[in-house]
């Protein structure tokens, strides 16, 4: 067999067809099936990662009534807006009970927020300090919600009244909507 032109350009056709078929075919498919287990990958991740979050929420019926229990609860705690003074005169009889005079008790203006308001109240009382701690203890304990956002304290200085104090308070107390108001001024 003689080898010539003819048999070179056959050899050389035959050695080009798998190279080219590499290049144009199987380099193309390989590489989109890489990204195709790419994409895979990352959806598996994701699907996991959701699995996971949406583990933690099985029970979504339970939580939506455990926290709307937890906000009748809080809401319980607020006075109506017409309700106020009631609160007022607890913490006046509180004052009174302790044996502590109720100098002057003079609401300001309604701070509005959202649903609820603040109508903050100044009080000044005189009395002793013992007497004093207990009435802020009782006053912790209301059942409505409140809070002292200012207290100054400040000894009598006369000699024959040791141990007696006047106290500047700020109570707040939260309610619900902006209704009117009607509290009892002293």
């Amino acid at each position: 067999m003689r080898f010539g032109i003819r048999e070179l350009i056959f050899v050389l056709v035959l050695v080009g067809m798998p190279a080219a078929a590499y290049f144009f075919i199987f380099q193309p498919k390989n590489q989109l099936q890489q990204e195709a287990r790419a994409e895979i990958q990352s959806k598996k991740t994701k699907l996991q990662s959701l699995d996971q979050a949406t583990a933690k929420f099985v029970d979504l019926d339970q939580e939506i009534v455990r926290l709307r229990t937890a906000i009748e609860l809080i809401e319980q705690k607020l006075p109506a807006g017409k309700e106020t003074y009631v609160v007022v005169n607890r913490v006046s009889e509180l004052a009174l009970a302790n044996d502590l005079t109720v100098v002057s008790i003079k609401p300001d203006k309604v701070v509005s927020a959202a649903q609820y308001a603040e109508l903050p109240i100044r009080l000044v009382i005189e009395g002793d300090f013992l007497a004093f701690y207990d009435f802020v203890k009782e006053v912790e304990r209301l059942p409505r919600i409140t809070q002292v956002p200012m207290m100054e304290l400040k000894k009598l200085d006369k000699k024959d009244h040791e141990g007696m104090m006047t106290a500047e308070i700020t109570l707040s107390i939260f309610f619900e909507g902006d209704q009117s108001l009607s509290v009892d001024k002293r």
